[in-house]
């Protein structure tokens, strides 16, 4: 579940976008993963080929998955940390203000990858383009921390993640008459590390 934790945060991160339509309503834009199975997609059409999924509304999808050479550490690494537990009340199964047990964790050294993930923002128009792209872009300056777990012994949960680049539109110019709704990309990257199971 580890690259699940990372769509997860970067999911999150999108989530709290908004737009304000014409009557001054302010109105959330949802987030999903776009690579759904053929039946998810069936069932966000209304189980038809005539209905056209509704915008705005962002997507998001793994590009790329990179082994990053030169992050690689000492591969045969093994960390041990100490580690011990509150002690437990048998009687009322609450924790007391003792020492209870004591383990050692031994940790492998994680593998370095590069996560390259995209973020397809569908929009009506032009104005609600630059409304949720304002929001978005004052996070990144120059990039923006996620954590992935709040487990202490995990040392690999905080990552970073960066915009690489963006494309305004998925239009071409003359338009003409197609009413394709306008797509704008944004390109992200995320150093992250998968690790072994620890001991």
């Amino acid at each position: 579940g580890q690259v699940r934790r990372y769509i997860a945060q970067f999911i999150r991160l999108l989530s709290n976008v908004g737009y304000k339509a014409s009557n001054d309503v302010i109105t959330g834009v949802p987030v999903r993963y776009a690579e759904t199975s053929r039946q998810a997609s069936q069932i966000l059409r209304n189980n038809s080929a005539n209905s056209v999924l509704t915008a705005p509304a962002i997507a998001c999808y793994i590009t790329d998955l990179a082994y990053n050479r030169d992050r690689v550490q000492e591969p045969n690494h093994i960390s041990k940390i100490h580690v011990r537990e509150r002690a437990i009340d048998e009687d009322t199964n609450t924790y007391t203000t003792g020492q209870g047990q004591g383990f050692t964790i031994e940790r492998h050294m994680p593998v370095p990858f590069d996560l390259s993930v995209n973020a397809d923002i569908w929009t009506t128009s032009t104005d609600q383009k630059l409304q949720i792209l304002e929001q978005l872009l004052v996070w990144f300056n120059p990039s923006f921390e996620i954590q992935t777990t709040d487990n202490y012994i995990d040392w690999t949960s905080l990552s970073v993640l960066n915009l690489e680049n963006q494309t305004w539109s998925s239009r071409t110019i003359p338009q003409g008459v197609s009413e394709d709704v306008d797509i704008l990309t944004m390109t992200f990257k995320a150093p992250v590390w998968i690790t072994p199971p620890a001991k």
